[in-house]
């Protein structure tokens, strides 16, 4: 259960689905219920020292900086969380945590989701490539970029009026030295102070930057001439009331967002701009700057454990947020004669990060994928031009591997990279090749003994990475000794997602049947049995956080069996197939809800037996999201059976609801369908939305009503009752009638 501080941080999260870059999907609000992580790393600030020297490519760049600008002070912030760990929570543990514009190329995109939108129709999920770029501080340690780490606490010497008038200077409805607004009686009301005066206080009173909050309105409410509707004072019957900071602003489309906003400004006599402003601004201080979360980078993304959990409370979605809201600020900074000024800047480390600083995904898209010359005498070139140098020259069906697709023309062509037989890279024109089956030689469960890369192609060089396998981590290997390059034999895997790559041959070990002896504990292969599938916990006990979910024959790696026996269950420590470290409840003395894997990687699709999917509890028919009329007469073909819903009319055919009646040999049940939290017979946002204010005590569910909210019938609806709502309606997540507390 999360504290009522953090649940006022879980509603300010949701607020940006109104600011100008608007994401408006309900998931929004609940991106961050998924990896609550409860920490156990140790954590701390410390002024800048040869300590450094332990972390690769830190010591030039802030040198460099402090040489260019003595007054500047760095405050290393150690983590204590491995690298690859944080960009899987921040990827793969839960789709859509980050987004980029769809107008990205798919190389920025991730390539499970694809062009699935994630919080918007004009947003989609991040690749791994694309999030460890903006997490890595490395690549914004220079003057451009350097203020997305800047203490965001007030500092009275840099900060003043005029700079807050320079960020707004531009905003049409900011201007002039008086404030105009609207009353609750529809009259017209005269603040005698400026915009800029009022950001001023009311960062100066919450004890915050002011240019940040200067730069946060202006993203709120946007930089025209009129503000957005949470914020005119003349919005529907929220006549009078105000939202700068968009606090509560939550909802499945835009006019619920709105007036979830305002009637949120209403129940707080937010009745004109400078109490608005004043007041959100005491939210944003208390739930972020003043709790950990004290830069633009911090408040992105969610690394610091002030408040005990991780990834949690991140304020964008947008993966590079942090990166465009710095500019402002800096841009001021110089205009006024500020720039050397002394500022404090945090600085982000980890543990086990690449030596080499991530790059920026490559344009075009990242593939690993079999093709065959189409033509005679073709050539393959060095670069993607006509007048670079032939590699070699091939005929029809030569094969090639193709691991780059390119997204514009140079001359006349697409030039797609490929890889020739002997590891030498260079480029084809598209219109000379054709994609065929993958060619293969192997079929072999692997398992990774070491963090490394999988890249889509072998060889380190004129490479890309598709993602980080980590230790312990379930593949397949399709291809093997083939290429030998750079020093390594690579071979070709298959990820449980469907992702293919390349990877060194000695990261990578055969899976015995009975588990493989290392320098550390037995590890093995295994599979979930348990119908309802099992939760991914970050410590073992059912009271510690989720991370993630598994469905019944899901597979995974066991790195250390029995490593606890918290409330009556089994804790193995696992490892999933996307990478996500954590312990599952193995069983208990009833029986195992896992079996170990000797010869198959498994699938991932949750399996159902047919007509197994409602059941009778005392007075109730208990039944699944996908539950019809039609699946309950095959199962009581013989039986006579009606149906009426909440109004009392014979319902024949399709869904049924929470509420409905069903009699069955003249005994009437009242119907549960788990999930169906208003009884109109789906699962959608709604539902979701009705549990999450049965949490925060805005909503009273009662009887069969409140039985469908509790997903994971542990007597309490919570945020992870109404996440599990949510994926079922996203990504079709199963809601299992048969779920187990583990």
């Amino acid at each position: 259960m999360i504290t009522n501080r953090n649940i006022q941080k879980v509603h300010r999260v949701s607020k940006l689905v109104v600011a100008s870059t608007i994401l408006t999907l309900l998931s929004y609000v609940f991106l961050n219920y998924i990896g609550i992580n409860e920490v156990y790393a140790t954590q701390t600030r410390e002024s800048y020292s040869n300590k450094i020297d332990n972390y690769p490519g830190y010591k030039e760049l802030i040198e460099k900086l402090q040489q260019a600008h003595p007054n500047w002070k760095f405050t290393m912030f150690y983590t204590g969380l491995d690298w690859y760990q944080v960009i899987k929570n921040e990827t793969t543990a839960y789709h859509g945590r980050n987004v980029v514009p769809a107008s990205k190329s798919s190389a920025w995109k991730c390539s499970v989701c694809g062009e699935t939108p994630h919080g918007g129709s004009s947003w989609r999920c991040a690749s791994e490539a694309a999030v460890s770029y903006y997490m890595d501080p490395r690549n914004w340690l220079n003057d451009t970029y350097i203020f997305q780490f800047e203490n965001l606490s007030y500092n009275g010497e840099i900060q003043t009026i005029e700079g807050v008038q320079k960020i707004i200077e531009n905003i049409g409805y900011m201007k002039g030295d008086t404030i105009n607004y609207t009353k609750t009686d529809g009259s017209i009301g005269t603040i005698e102070k400026s915009y800029a005066q009022v950001i001023y206080e009311a960062a100066q009173e919450a004890k915050i930057s002011p240019y940040h909050l200067a730069s946060r309105i202006r993203q709120e409410q946007g930089a025209g001439n009129s503000p957005g509707s949470t914020a005119t004072g003349n919005y529907g019957s929220y006549v009078g009331y105000y939202n700068f900071l968009n606090i509560k602003a939550s909802g499945s489309n835009d006019a619920q967002v709105i007036a979830n906003g305002l009637e949120h400004a209403k129940s707080k006599g937010w009745t004109d701009p400078e109490i608005s402003i004043k007041e959100g601004t005491k939210v944003l201080a208390s739930n972020y700057i003043n709790d950990g979360q004290d830069t633009l980078y911090l408040q992105k993304f969610d690394v610091d454990n002030s408040d005990g959990t991780l990834y949690y409370f991140q304020y964008m979605q947008n993966v590079s947020a942090c990166v465009t809201e710095s500019s402002k600020p800096r841009q001021v900074y110089q205009e006024l004669g500020l720039f050397d000024s002394a500022f404090e800047f945090i600085i982000p480390v980890y543990e086990n990060m690449p030596q080499k600083i991530c790059d920026q995904p490559v344009e075009g898209s990242i593939v690993t994928q079999n093709v065959k010359i189409k033509g005679t005498n073709v050539n393959i070139r060095s670069s993607a031009t006509v007048s670079s140098s032939i590699v070699a020259t091939v005929n029809a069906g030569y094969d090639l591997l193709r691991i780059e697709i390119a997204a514009v023309k140079n001359g006349n062509y697409y030039w797609d990279k490929v890889v020739l037989p002997d590891g030498r890279k260079g480029y084809v024109a598209r219109d000379y090749i054709e994609q065929v089956d993958d060619i293969t030689n192997c079929n072999d469960v692997m398992i990774s003994n070491s963090y490394t890369n999988l890249r889509n192609g072998p060889g380190l060089t004129d490479t890309s990475i598709v993602t980080t396998v980590v230790k312990g981590q379930v593949l397949t290997r399709i291809e093997t000794g083939k290429y030998n390059l750079d020093g390594y034999i690579w071979d070709r895997v298959k990820l449980a997602d469907g992702r293919q790559g390349y990877i060194e041959q000695n990261y990578i070990s055969p899976n015995t049947g009975n588990g493989q002896q290392g320098d550390g504990p037995k590890t093995e292969i295994i599979k979930v049995i348990c119908p309802s599938g099992l939760k991914v916990r970050e410590k073992p006990g059912t009271d510690q956080r989720v991370l993630t979910y598994l469905e019944k024959d899901n597979v995974l790696t066991r790195i250390e069996a029995g490593v606890s026996n918290a409330n009556g269950y089994i804790w193995d420590k696992i490892v999933t197939t996307d990478g996500i470290e954590g312990y599952i409840a193995r069983g208990d003395s009833q029986g195992s809800y896992i079996e170990i894997v000797t010869t198959t990687v498994g699938t991932n699709n949750p399996t159902t037996e047919k007509n197994d999917n409602f059941k009778f509890e005392d007075d109730n028919l208990v039944c699944e999201p996908e539950t019809t009329v039609e699946a309950i007469k095959e199962k009581y073909s013989n039986t006579e059976i009606a149906i009426k819903n909440a109004e009392g009319n014979a319902v024949t055919t399709g869904n049924i609801g929470t509420g409905y009646i069903i009699t069955i040999d003249n005994k009437s049940y009242t119907i549960i369908k788990m999930g169906d939290v208003d009884g109109d017979g789906s699962i959608d946002t709604l539902d979701s939305l009705k549990a999450l204010k049965q949490f925060v005590g805005t909503e009273n569910l009662n009887g069969v009503y409140q039985k469908a909210a509790d997903i994971d019938k542990d007597g309490v609806i919570d945020t992870l009752d109404s996440l599990k709502m949510l994926k079922n309606y996203v990504t079709g997540e199963k809601i299992d009638i048969n779920t187990e507390l583990n």
